[in-house]
């Protein structure tokens, strides 16, 4: 009788520890992408923690703001980030592609862009992103 109790218990703690629990307290970040110092008008920003989820944020007139699961945050911890904006192509349906890469492709791998982020829970972090085109 004793084991089915222990099994259930197991499980639910591994379920817990997986993401079925309580989240890690997360960090807000609102920050800038410049290209050769001007502002980045459009793209996306993902980046990679050294654990758990990564975040994702759209570029708006060179200002994003990350989020994770849909909602504002990053979990805490030193972020890679990959930056990646596209030349749009006006009438061109989905099937067209994406366009001209409007930013260098070492800065599309967060392994080879250089770019950091760190997150402190309960903090906001404001970074900007410096790239360069050469």
């Amino acid at each position: 009788m004793r084991r089915p109790i222990f099994l259930a218990l197991a499980a639910l703690s591994l379920l817990n520890s997986v993401g079925g629990g309580q989240k890690p307290d997360t960090g807000l970040v609102q920050g800038k992408v410049v290209l050769d110092g001007k502002p980045l008008a459009s793209g996306n920003v993902m980046t990679l923690p050294p654990a758990g989820r990564g975040a994702i944020g759209v570029i708006q007139n060179g200002e994003f703001v990350l989020k994770t699961s849909g909602k504002e945050g990053a979990v805490p911890g030193t972020h890679k980030v990959a930056v990646s904006a596209y030349e749009g192509t006006p009438g061109a349906g989905p099937e067209s592609g994406g366009g001209k890469s409007l930013v260098p492709e070492k800065y599309s791998n967060p392994d080879s862009s250089g770019l950091t982020i760190d997150v402190k829970a309960g903090e906001t972090a404001t970074p900007t992103l410096e790239l360069k085109s050469q």
